[in-house]
């Protein structure tokens, strides 16, 4: 491991505990989402201040960071693998984030950027099954774990020296729905009402 690769693995956990739910909300003089309903600070939990402007925001700045992990591990020359290894880094700093009290979000987003970033033919893959998904069922969480899980079969098919850190990202953010997995299996679990 050299000292480059490690440096930019601390540096995308450092980014990725940056919260733009919590700033923004701070910013902008609105409730912490920490405090409101699905108290996540992400995209969804955002949307749910009706205000879509500070969700889009949100999204855009939790996808910017591990889009920007992954950028900067290519500038310096690290290959793909070690480059997915920098986005997961970022995605556990989303998930546990040092500034925060180690309160953080659900990681999708985040993970989306570094897909972004790492396999833009992934990152198509679980948005178009994130939309579907959503479309259906009008479920955040649900759209996010079948995103997730579809990452999976692609992976191994598509880029299979990309499987363990990749497949790390999907089991910590299948960890991180385990309150929404089991809202899911009991029918209760929260719906987007247009």
């Amino acid at each position: 491991m050299t000292v480059e690769f490690t440096l930019l693995l601390c540096a995308a956990y450092l980014l990725g505990s940056i919260s733009f739910a919590v700033l923004l909300a701070r910013l902008r003089h609105q409730p912490d989402p920490r405090s409101f309903g699905s108290r996540n600070p992400g995209a969804s939990n955002m949307l749910r201040l009706g205000n879509r402007r500070l969700a889009l925001a949100t999204l855009l700045g939790d996808m910017g960071k591990g889009a920007l992990a992954v950028w900067l591990a290519g500038r310096i020359g690290l290959d793909p693998v070690q480059q997915a290894w920098v986005g997961l880094f970022a995605l556990i700093g989303h998930i546990l984030p040092l500034y925060h009290r180690f309160q953080g979000g659900k990681g999708v987003a985040t993970a989306a950027g570094v897909l972004l970033i790492l396999s833009w033919p992934a990152a198509a893959l679980a948005a178009l099954v994130w939309i579907g998904v959503f479309t259906l069922r009008a479920t955040a969480s649900l759209a996010s774990l079948a995103a997730c899980v579809a990452l999976l079969p692609w992976t191994a098919w598509h880029s299979p020296e990309l499987q363990i850190p990749v497949s790390l990202m999907v089991l910590i953010i299948l960890l991180r729905h385990r309150l929404n997995i089991g809202r899911l299996l009991a029918g209760n679990e929260n719906r987007f009402r247009s």
